[in-house]
């Protein structure tokens, strides 16, 4: 069972720590492990895909990109 929305919610410091995975390219459910494992906070796929969006978004001058990764 997943929690209300602003239960949730990772603080601005939380996100902070959470960067330089994120932008290792893990996995979503290695990314909720993570956060659950650290911050005690069950979040779900479309929470860790927001966080992605607004992440990557914000470090690129507000300007997506799409990149795409060959396994």
């Amino acid at each position: 069972m997943v929690c209300d929305p602003w239960i949730r919610r990772l603080s601005s410091e939380e996100k902070e720590n959470l960067k330089p995975m994120i932008f290792q390219s893990q996995s979503t459910d290695e990314l909720i492990e993570t956060i659950k494992d650290r911050i005690g906070k069950q979040v779900t796929h479309a929470d860790v895909k927001t966080m992605k969006s607004q992440i990557f978004t914000v470090g690129n001058n507000g300007c997506s990109t799409t990149t795409t990764s060959v396994d």
